[in-house]
C-alpha cells in the first residue's frame, strides 16, 4: 500500500522536491588518482536550494570552488560521504561576500553514489536593528580585505582573461591547478582544478604523444616548444572529438627551492592556418568570409568604443580638423562645459571664454606638432550658462593628436578629470597644517583657543615640552591609543616605553635641538588598543614641528593621521606584484609591460629580452624606443601610441622586424606574432599596455617555399572575379524578372476572373438544359464532373492570385504608429464564432508600451492569420488552448502566439512560409496566409519563426519595429 494511492511514485518525489521550502542538494564526489575524494559537484539542487544558494540547476562551479571558505563545511560534507549512509548533522554560520550572514543548518546522508543534503537558512528571515547594525560594522572590518582580495583577483583576471590558452598542472600526475577561459572552451563545461590531466580530459589517453610530452618536461625540466601539435578533444561534453592545431610550449615550474614542482603551457590556437594550408581550393570562399567579419568586427568595435567613451568616469571630447570642431563628447564633457559644445562647432566659437586662457593656443600646437600635451591640476575659468557668471576649476587633461592610417594628423583627443575638490581639499589639508604650525608659536594666553580647535580636530594632535618631552597637551583623537592612560605632565619615554627602541625619541630629539621640521610616512608603531589584548602594529603618517617661545624652540607638535589601511593594503600590493613578476620571468612566451605616453619598460622577462637581443636590466625604467632604437621606424610606434589612444588591444602576424641583436646566434630580420593589450587603472584609464607574444621567424621562412602556390591562387581570384560579375549581371536580370511577374499576377487574377465565371455559368445553364435521363449516363456524368472540378481548381488559383496580388499592394501601404492593444480586440472579436465553435480558451496579454511602426491594415492581417490558424489546426482529442503575448524588446515589440493544436514536423516547418504550401489537407485554405505574413513583417523590417513539436503545439514569434515615439 502507497502513502499517497492517487499519486504516481515517480510524480510524488520530484513534486516534493519542487514545492520544498528546504534546500535539497545532490552531490557527485571528486575524487583524485588515489581515490580520495577532493571535492563534490554538483548534481542536482531543487528549486529553494537554487534560490537559497544563488545557484542555477546545473552549475559549472564545484563545491569548493563556489564555498572557498567553507573549509568545514567541506570536511562535514566528505565525513557524511564516508559514513556509509549514516545520517550526519551540522549548524555553522556562513559569510556571504556583500550580505548578512546567514546561519545553516544541515542533514546529510549517503545514497548510493551521491551525497543527499537537505539544508535551512536564516538568510531569507527579518533581521533585527541590532543585527543589522552588527553586520555592519562587521562589513566596514571586512573593507580593508576586500582591497587586498581586489589586487589578487586582479592578477588572476589577468591570467585568466589573458588572449593566449593557459593551463597549469602540478605534480607527476599533472593536476590543474589553473586554466583560464580559453583553455576551458577547448575541453567544454567540466570541472578542471585540483583533478589530475588523465582524469579530468579522459580523451587525453587517446592521444599519448601529448602525455609524453608533459610527462618528459616535468622529469627534465626541458621547454618542449611544439607547431602545429594536433589535439582531439570534447568541446561539448557529448562524446564528439574535435580536431584541433596549436603552437604550444611546456614549461615546467619550480618552487622557492628550485625543484621542478609542476608545468605551465602556453598556446595559440593555429587551426585555421593548417586547414588553410591542407585546403586551398577554398581559399578564395574563406577569404571573402573573413573580410566580411573583419569589417563586421570593426564596425562593433567602433560602436563599442563610443559606448565605452560615453561611460568613462572623465570629461571626453574629440576634435577635428585646424579648427577644432566638435566630432564627439560624453555626457560628463557637456556638463562640465554648460551643454556648450555642439557637434560641428569650432571649440573657440563654443567655449570663447578659453582663447585668453591659452588653451586653444595649445590645441593649435597640438595639432601642427603632433605632440601630445599632460597637463597637472591646471586651473580653468568656465562660464556658467545659468548664471552667466565664471567659475574657476581645476583639472587633469591631456591633448592626444588623432591621425589617419598615413599617419597624418585629423584631430585631437581631449581626455579630462575634474580634479576640483582634490585641489581645494589639499588646499585646505594645507593650510589645516600652516594654521598649526602658526599657533603653535603663539603667546601662552593663546593656547586655550587652539586646543579648542585641536579638540575637534580628526588627527592626533600632541604637544611635547622641555628637551625631556614631556606631554603638555594630547587632543581625543590621540588619547584614543592610549585607552585609560594619563597622559599629560608625563614624559613621552614613561607613556609610550616603545618610544625609544621604535626610533621616536631620537627624531624627536633632533627636531628639538635642530628646529628642523620631520615628516614621516606609514612609519609603524607598536601599541596596546584595548587593555589586556596584545600590542598590534599601526602605521602613520605624521609630523614634528618645533615650536617656539621668543624665538627659542621650546618644544615639539605631533600631527599625526593614522595610515595603517593604507600600508597594509601598499605591502600586499607590493607582495603580489613580487609575485607577478616571479611568474612572468618564469612564462616561456615574450612578456612587457610599459607604462605612459613614453612607453617606459616597467617589466621585460627574459624571453622578450632575447628577442630584443638585450638583457632585462639594459631596458628597464627607459622609454621602448630609447632601449631599443632598432624597432623604431618600422611601424610601432603607430601601433602603441593607437592602444594608448583607444583603449583597444592590436595584434600584428608574423610581422617582420629588423633588430640589432647581431652579437647573438639569432638573425636580425625577424618575425613576430605579438598582441598589445591596453592597461587600466581603478578609474578605467589607460596607464600604459602589456605586450605578449613570440618569435615565429623560423615559421614564416619556412612558409615562403611556398610562394609559387600563392601566385597560382592569384589567377584563380581572378577567375573567380570573373565569375562574380555574371552572377551580378544575372541577379539584376533575375530581379527585372519577378517585377514583371509580380505584374503578371496582378493583371492574372483580375482579367480570368469573368471569364471563369462565365464558364461556371455556362456548366449551369447545361446542367438545367440536359435531361436527366443524358445527365445520368454514366460518360456523360463523367464530363460534367471533370468540368465542374476543372472550375473549381480555377477558381483556387485565381483566389490564390488574388492573395499574391493584395500582398504586393500591402507593400505600398504607409505606416503609422498603431498599438497591439485594440488590433488584437477587433480581430478577437471578429474571430469570436469560431473560437466559440471551436470551444477554444484564448488569453491575451500586451504590454502597454507595445506600440510599432506599421501599417495598421497589413498588421491586422498579420494577427488574423495568426489566431485562425491556431483555431483552424486545432487538435481533435483536447481543448485548444491559445495564448497572444506582446512585449517590449531592444528597437522591437515581440509578438508571440502559442497554441497546443496538431504542430508541425522539422520537415513541415522548412516548407511552411512557402508560396501554396499546405500541410493540413482536412482544413480548407490556399496556402497562401503564412506566405503573406512572412512577406509583410518582413518586408516592414521585421522577422517570424516558428518553434513547432508534432502532436504537441506551435508557437509563432514575431519581431515587430518598435514605434520612434515609444516610451
Amino acid at each position: 500500500m502507497t502513502l499517497f494511492p492517487l499519486v504516481p511514485a515517480e510524480q510524488l518525489l520530484p513534486a516534493l522536491l519542487d514545492l520544498s521550502v528546504s534546500g535539497v542538494v545532490g552531490y557527485a564526489p571528486v575524487l583524485d588518482a588515489t581515490g580520495q575524494v577532493v571535492d563534490f559537484s554538483f548534481a542536482y539542487l531543487n528549486p529553494a536550494a537554487q534560490r537559497l544558494l544563488g545557484l542555477p540547476a546545473q552549475p559549472a562551479v564545484t563545491y569548493r570552488q563556489q564555498f572557498t571558505e567553507l573549509k568545514a563545511g567541506f570536511e562535514f560534507h566528505r565525513a557524511a560521504y564516508l559514513a556509509g549512509g549514516e545520517p550526519c548533522h551540522l549548524a555553522a554560520n556562513y559569510h556571504q561576500p556583500g550580505a548578512y550572514d546567514a546561519y545553516f543548518r544541515l542533514a546529510a546522508q549517503r545514497v548510493g553514489e551521491l551525497l543527499l543534503v537537505s539544508f535551512t537558512t536564516s538568510a531569507e528571515q527579518e533581521r533585527q536593528e541590532v543585527e543589522q547594525a552588527l553586520r555592519a560594522s562587521q562589513a566596514r572590518e571586512r573593507a580593508a580585505q576586500a582591497a587586498v582580495e581586489t589586487e589578487r583577483q586582479r592578477l588572476a583576471d589577468f591570467l585568466l582573461q589573458a588572449p593566449a590558452i593557459i593551463v597549469a598542472f602540478e605534480g607527476p600526475a599533472h593536476t590543474y591547478v589553473l586554466a583560464n577561459a580559453n583553455y576551458q572552451a577547448l575541453v567544454g563545461e567540466r570541472p578542471l582544478l585540483g583533478r589530475p590531466l588523465r582524469e579530468a580530459v579522459p580523451e587525453i589517453a587517446q592521444q599519448p604523444q601529448l602525455l609524453a610530452q608533459l610527462d618528459h618536461v616535468y622529469q627534465t625540466g626541458e621547454t618542449y616548444y611544439g607547431q602545429e601539435i594536433e589535439t582531439q578533444s570534447d568541446r561539448t561534453n557529448s562524446g564528439a572529438l574535435t580536431t584541433t592545431y596549436f603552437n604550444l610550449v611546456h614549461q615546467a615550474t619550480r618552487d622557492a627551492q628550485g625543484h621542478i614542482s609542476g608545468v605551465i603551457t602556453f598556446a595559440y590556437d593555429v587551426t585555421a592556418q593548417v586547414l588553410a594550408r591542407r585546403q586551398v581550393e577554398q581559399l578564395n570562399q574563406e577569404l571573402e568570409t573573413r573580410v566580411q567579419q573583419r569589417t563586421q568586427a570593426l564596425a562593433e568595435q567602433r560602436r563599442q568604443l563610443r559606448q565605452i567613451l560615453a561611460q568613462v568616469p572623465a570629461a571626453i571630447a574629440s576634435l577635428e580638423g585646424p579648427e577644432h570642431r566638435f566630432a564627439f563628447t560624453n555626457d560628463i564633457y557637456r556638463t562640465l562645459v554648460g551643454n556648450r559644445a555642439t557637434l560641428g562647432q569650432p571649440s573657440a566659437e563654443a567655449q570663447p571664454e578659453l582663447v585668453a586662457q591659452g588653451f586653444i593656443d595649445l590645441l593649435d600646437r597640438v595639432y601642427t606638432t603632433g605632440e601630445p600635451y599632460l597637463g597637472r591640476e591646471i586651473p580653468v575659468r568656465l562660464l556658467d550658462a545659468a548664471t552667466q557668471q565664471t567659475q574657476t576649476l581645476y583639472v587633469d587633461f591631456s591633448y592626444q593628436p588623432l591621425r589617419d592610417e598615413q599617419g597624418g594628423i585629423t584631430g585631437i583627443l581631449t581626455f579630462a578629470v575634474d580634479e576640483t575638490e582634490k585641489v581645494l581639499a589639499r588646499r585646505q589639508a594645507d593650510t589645516l597644517q600652516a594654521a598649526l604650525l602658526t599657533v603653535a608659536q603663539r603667546q601662552a594666553q593663546e593656547r586655550e583657543d587652539l586646543f579648542q580647535t585641536f579638540e575637534q580636530a580628526p588627527a592626533a594632535i600632541m604637544l611635547l615640552r622641555e628637551p625631556e618631552h614631556r606631554i603638555e597637551y594630547a587632543n581625543p583623537a590621540y588619547q584614543r591609543f592610549f585607552p585609560g592612560q594619563a597622559l599629560q605632565g608625563h614624559r613621552l619615554a614613561d607613556a609610550h616605553p616603545n618610544a625609544e627602541a621604535s626610533g621616536a625619541l631620537a627624531r624627536l630629539d633632533r627636531v628639538y635641538q635642530s628646529g628642523e621640521t620631520f615628516v614621516g610616512r606609514e612609519e609603524p608603531v607598536l601599541l596596546t588598543l584595548e587593555e589586556g589584548q596584545p600590542p598590534q602594529t599601526r602605521y602613520f603618517n605624521f609630523t614634528y614641528q618645533p615650536y617656539r617661545e621668543n624665538d627659542q624652540t621650546v618644544g615639539v607638535s605631533v600631527f599625526a593621521t593614522d595610515a595603517t589601511e593604507q600600508a597594509l593594503a601598499r605591502q600586499q600590493r607590493e607582495a603580489q606584484q613580487s609575485e607577478l613578476r616571479r611568474i612572468f620571468e618564469q612564462a616561456p612566451v615574450a612578456i612587457a609591460i610599459m607604462r605612459g605616453p613614453s612607453l617606459v619598460v616597467e617589466l621585460a622577462n627574459q624571453a622578450v629580452a632575447a628577442i630584443w637581443g638585450r638583457s632585462s636590466a639594459q631596458t628597464l625604467g627607459r622609454p621602448y624606443f630609447e632601449a631599443v632604437p632598432d624597432t623604431a621606424g618600422q611601424g610601432f610606434e603607430e601601433i602603441l601610441a593607437g592602444v594608448l589612444r583607444t583603449g583597444e588591444p592590436f595584434f600584428v602576424r608574423e610581422a617582420p622586424v629588423t633588430l640589432d641583436r647581431g652579437h647573438t646566434d639569432l638573425p636580425t630580420q625577424a618575425y613576430v606574432n605579438f598582441g598589445f593589450h591596453p592597461l587600466y587603472d581603478e578609474h578605467g584609464a589607460t596607464w600604459g599596455l602589456i605586450a605578449v607574444g613570440t618569435e615565429v621567424t623560423e615559421q614564416v621562412l619556412a612558409r615562403q617555399q611556398v610562394q609559387e602556390l600563392n601566385k597560382e591562387l592569384a589567377g584563380l581570384n581572378h577567375t573567380l572575379q570573373l565569375t562574380n560579375t555574371e552572377l551580378n549581371q544575372s541577379n539584376t536580370q533575375l530581379t527585372r524578372t519577378n517585377v514583371d511577374l509580380d505584374t503578371f499576377v496582378y493583371t492574372a487574377s483580375h482579367d480570368l476572373k469573368a471569364p471563369i465565371t462565365n464558364i461556371e455559368g455556362l456548366l449551369t445553364a447545361l446542367h438545367d438544359v440536359l435531361p436527366a435521363q443524358v445527365q445520368s449516363e454514366e460518360t456523360t456524368a463523367h464530363i460534367l464532373r471533370l468540368l465542374q472540378g476543372a472550375v473549381e481548381r480555377f477558381q483556387l488559383t485565381i483566389e490564390q492570385l488574388t492573395d499574391i496580388s493584395r500582398l504586393q499592394q500591402a507593400q505600398n501601404l504607409p505606416a503609422e504608429q498603431v498599438h497591439l492593444g485594440p488590433v488584437v480586440a477587433d480581430v478577437r472579436l471578429d474571430l469570436l464564432p469560431q473560437l466559440t465553435a471551436a470551444g477554444a480558451q484564448l488569453t491575451v496579454d500586451i504590454s502597454p508600451d507595445s506600440q510599432v511602426l506599421f501599417a495598421p491594415k497589413n498588421l491586422r492581417s498579420v494577427v488574423y492569420n495568426l489566431l485562425s490558424n491556431a483555431i483552424k489546426y486545432r487538435a481533435p482529442d483536447r481543448v485548444p488552448v491559445i495564448a497572444l503575448r506582446a512585449t517590449r524588446a531592444p528597437g522591437a515589440v515581440v509578438l508571440t502566439v502559442q497554441d497546443n493544436g496538431l504542430g508541425l514536423s522539422e520537415a513541415q516547418q522548412r516548407q511552411l512560409f512557402g508560396l501554396f504550401q499546405r500541410l493540413h489537407t482536412h482544413v480548407e485554405g490556399t496556402g497562401v496566409g503564412l506566405y503573406m505574413v512572412k512577406r509583410i513583417v518582413e518586408n516592414a523590417g521585421g522577422t517570424i519563426t516558428v518553434q513547432s513539436r508534432e502532436g504537441v503545439g506551435a508557437t509563432f514569434t514575431v519581431r515587430l519595429p518598435l514605434s520612434s515615439v515609444s516610451p
